[in-house]
């Protein structure tokens, strides 16, 4: 009886290490985010037609839409000066809680607003992708709202 306690105990211990491992090999990170070249074509940088502000009104009114795991995405807080704005927002995991934050800059060359988007865990350093896949919502529900520009 000893012996399959401790036979069990190990198979447990063992297949917890691979799971950690094979987690940490697919999804390295707990942080997601667009960039202008982005190798992933869905996570590059928006250029959205429409000004700052209304950019800013509509993103906050947007966050507390959306949902992950059963639970509404919070707006956080807004920081706009002359020309950027950064929203922040706070997105519930289970248990965990993600931060998000959507930077919109004024292109002064065309008046464009160029987005970039980030989401990172709390704790922990890998997130199975859930980052990601916040990113790409928020990014689908901003390009339903605004006539995007190809650059």
């Amino acid at each position: 009886m000893k012996k399959k306690i401790v036979i069990g105990s190990l198979v447990v211990v063992v297949l917890s290490a691979g799971l950690l491992t094979v987690t940490r090999t697919l999804y390295p990170t707990n942080i997601a985010e667009t960039a202008p070249n982005h190798e992933e074509e869905k996570l590059r940088s928006r250029h959205y037609k429409t000004d700052l502000k209304t950019f800013a009104a509509e993103t906050q009114k947007i966050i507390p839409t959306l949902s992950t795991w059963g639970g509404n995405w919070k707006y956080v807080s807004t920081d706009a000066q002359e020309n950027s704005a950064l929203i922040k927002a706070e997105v519930p995991v289970v248990v965990f809680t993600d931060d998000l934050a959507v930077k919109a800059e004024k292109d002064v060359a065309d008046g464009m607003i160029v987005v970039n988007i980030r989401s990172n865990s709390r704790v922990g350093k890998s997130d199975f992708g859930e980052n990601r896949r916040h990113v790409l919502q928020i990014l689908e529900a901003l390009d339903a709202k605004f006539s995007r520009s190809e650059k």
